[in-house]
């Protein structure tokens, strides 16, 4: 730290220290954040310290000890929102102390509706149990409580895809990104996203500006964006008849289950694709990526009683939009079954010819086949 750094701290520590407000009600203080002379509560030395003692402990994952020093902090001040969040959020990431989580976090609540951090904190806390509706709902409190907050929106966004609403968590980095441009943990957030959905196009643009705004990743994104390697792995699985083998190779890649019986399908292996997609559309019919793989494996089966029951998605079910690959796949299905007016209008010319070749040689592929399909002299009548 500069000497000038040093004794503008020392001010503003001292302006701390010395500047109780005379009157009636809580004392007060002004602080000096960023710059700016900020009033304020005073905070007691023992809570400030049992606070500060608290978030190290937290820090070192000394979940025991740091709620035992939040509980501190509260005794000697009660009225600090922050310090009962940091209490419910220890508390929640402490199986043995998750219980009083809500309690900490309703006391915070009650001192300042308002606060983001809270609502951020109570978001993860149901993530982490399992509550994704619960989460998104908090989630979203806190991106409309400070939208500028990157930690508020990347939180809203993962949780988005959790619940299977990608496209949405794709918005919503986007729009990110393109308020905030040099924001790299948003820019690295939408460049994971668009690997785990093989979107080669997304992935290089998202590469080329985390390139240029944070080098030091520069020799990940260039081993991950040209070969896609762990897609390689599970597709020799596949080939090789092995499910289980394909499944494990899935997860290391951190490929979606659903997208692994797309890439059955698409791989020409109707037994595979069928035995993923009933096992994924068993737990979430609302998966679309998975229904097209079961109806692909079942017109190359040639089995037209369960291609009917494939393509008849329940009702009242909500669908999750199909990943790239899929949407080929089923394009490449109208095309043989409906025709290639239908399968021109289900597909799009840019979705089939995108601005940049994809890495993935199966997208490539399937693309490439489509392509034909779709081009005024192909047979798909």
């Amino acid at each position: 730290m500069s000497r000038r750094r040093g004794s503008a701290a020392i001010v503003a520590a001292v302006i701390t220290l010395l500047g109780l407000a005379s009157g009636c009600g809580d004392p007060t203080v002004i602080r000096v954040i960023d710059g700016v002379p900020t009033k304020g509560r005073f905070i007691s030395y023992e809570a400030y310290a049992y606070y500060a003692r608290g978030a190290e402990a937290e820090a070192h994952g000394d979940l025991p000890l740091a709620i035992m020093l939040y509980r501190g902090a509260t005794e000697h001040d009660e009225k600090s929102v922050e310090v009962w969040t940091r209490l419910g959020a220890a508390s929640c990431a402490s199986p043995d102390a998750r219980a009083s989580a809500g309690e900490a976090f309703t006391r915070a609540e009650e001192l300042d509706p308002t606060y983001e951090p809270l609502a951020r904190a109570r978001a993860r806390c149901a993530a982490d149990s399992g509550r994704v509706a619960e989460a998104l709902q908090h989630a979203a409190r806190a991106v409309a409580l400070d939208s500028e907050q990157d930690e508020a929106v990347l939180l809203y966004a993962s949780l988005l895809e959790r619940a299977g609403r990608v496209a949405e968590a794709e918005r919503t980095l986007d729009a990110l990104v393109i308020e905030r441009p040099t924001s790299v943990q948003g820019w690295l957030a939408r460049y994971e996203l668009a690997l785990r959905r093989h979107d080669a196009v997304t992935a290089e643009r998202a590469a080329r500006a985390l390139r240029q705004r944070a080098p030091r990743l520069a020799d990940r994104i260039a081993s991950e964006v040209p070969a896609l390697a762990p897609l390689a792995e599970v597709d020799a699985a596949l080939r090789s008849g092995d499910l289980a083998a394909a499944r494990k190779a899935a997860r290391r890649a951190r490929l979606p289950a659903p997208e692994l019986a797309v890439r059955a399908a698409a791989l020409g292996l109707p037994r595979l694709a069928r035995d993923q997609a009933e096992l994924v559309l068993g737990a979430d019919p609302s998966s679309s990526s998975a229904r097209i793989a079961l109806a692909v494996a079942a017109d190359l089966a040639g089995d037209t009683a369960l291609l009917a029951s494939a393509l008849d998605a329940p009702k009242d079910t909500p669908t999750v939009a199909p990943s790239p690959l899929a949407r080929l796949l089923f394009t490449d299905l109208l095309g043989r079954r409906a025709g290639r007016d239908a399968a021109r209008a289900f597909a799009g010319t840019d979705f089939v010819s995108p601005d940049a070749p994809s890495p993935d040689p199966l997208l490539e592929a399937a693309r490439k086949r489509v392509r034909a399909l779709l081009e005024p002299s192909g047979k798909g009548e």
